[in-house]
């Protein structure tokens, strides 16, 4: 089983790996898009990594508290990032 999720992670990570890539064709990243995007993606990856090894161990606790806190951390990241990338083109003060 873990080398099925192995097998689906690699696969999820070349495709948004080229996902990221294909939208820094169209839209030009700085450091700080790039560190976002990489970092978010990671722990997101990271965090289901965690959560199916943790319960294929036999402790699912600390698998649902790996996916809470590596996943949220992610998932917030990713989100400041993509509100920095939109917000980048506008005319706006923080």
């Amino acid at each position: 089983m873990m080398d099925l999720t192995w097998y689906i992670l690699g696969i999820l990570s070349a495709l948004l790996g080229y996902l990221m890539y294909e939208y820094s064709l169209k839209q030009p990243l700085n450091w700080i898009s790039w560190s976002g995007l990489v970092s978010g993606v990671f722990l997101v990856l990271f965090s289901v990594a965690w959560g199916v090894g943790a319960v294929l161990e036999g402790v699912p606790r600390a698998g649902s508290m790996g996916l809470l806190l590596f996943g949220l951390s992610g998932i917030i990241l990713l989100t400041i990032t993509g509100r920095y990338i939109t917000a980048e083109g506008k005319d706006t003060k923080i």
